[in-house]
């Protein structure tokens, strides 16, 4: 063998040079574990927050009228100039939505990208369903502000999300706002270290 041919006390040294690398990773790995915990979390409460404040300036009067096919309609960009004004000098999000929650069915109303992009790919139009973090958006209808509890993946990407209720005139619960932030940007060093710079409320 290879390690026959060193003394006992460079056989010694060898070995504690394995297990102080060995534990260096082991450190490196819980540290990185923890700091993306944290900015998750710190982005997670940003979502939260924002979604809450754009809810209280959307009404929803007029929201429940909207069928598949009024994009584009006066009533529709209304909504859409709303989210997109309430949430443009925000660098931590990249998009914003109206949800309608029917049940157990929640889809969508009105997707801001629309302004940005029409009716490509990207955009999410009025009725498409919603299959990923339901059980949180339901939440939102009843409990007020949330936002979810890890990153998941929809056909336009992995994201970090905020939601909150919507309410018309009357007060009634009319639908649930949404804010996306991309995985990619929230395990960013840049969101990290931005985030640790100013305080984002």
């Amino acid at each position: 063998m290879v390690l026959d041919r060193f003394s006992k006390r460079a056989k010694v040294v060898i070995a504690l040079c394995c297990i102080l690398i060995i534990v260096a990773g082991v450190l490196f790995y819980v540290g990185y574990t923890l700091q993306v915990d944290e900015r998750k979390h710190i982005v997670q409460m940003h979502l939260m927050t924002v979604a809450n404040r754009m809810a209280g300036q959307v009404n929803g009067d007029g929201l429940l009228s909207l069928k598949p096919g009024d994009e584009g309609t006066p009533k529709y960009l209304v909504f859409a100039q709303g989210l997109y004004n309430a949430r443009k000098n925000d660098s931590f999000i990249v998009t914003a939505y109206l949800l309608r929650v029917d049940n157990t069915t929640i889809s969508y109303v009105i997707d801001d990208t629309y302004l940005t992009h029409g009716m490509g790919q990207e955009v999410a139009r009025i009725g498409d369903l919603v299959t990923e973090d339901k059980t949180v958006i339901m939440n939102a209808s009843v409990g007020g502000p949330v936002c979810s509890p890890d990153f998941y993946t929809s056909k336009w990407g992995s994201y970090l999300s905020g939601y909150a209720p919507v309410r018309d005139s009357n007060g009634t619960v009319v639908g649930i706002l949404g804010v996306d932030e991309m995985k990619d940007t929230v395990l960013s060093y840049e969101t990290y270290r931005i985030f640790n710079l100013v305080e984002v409320g």
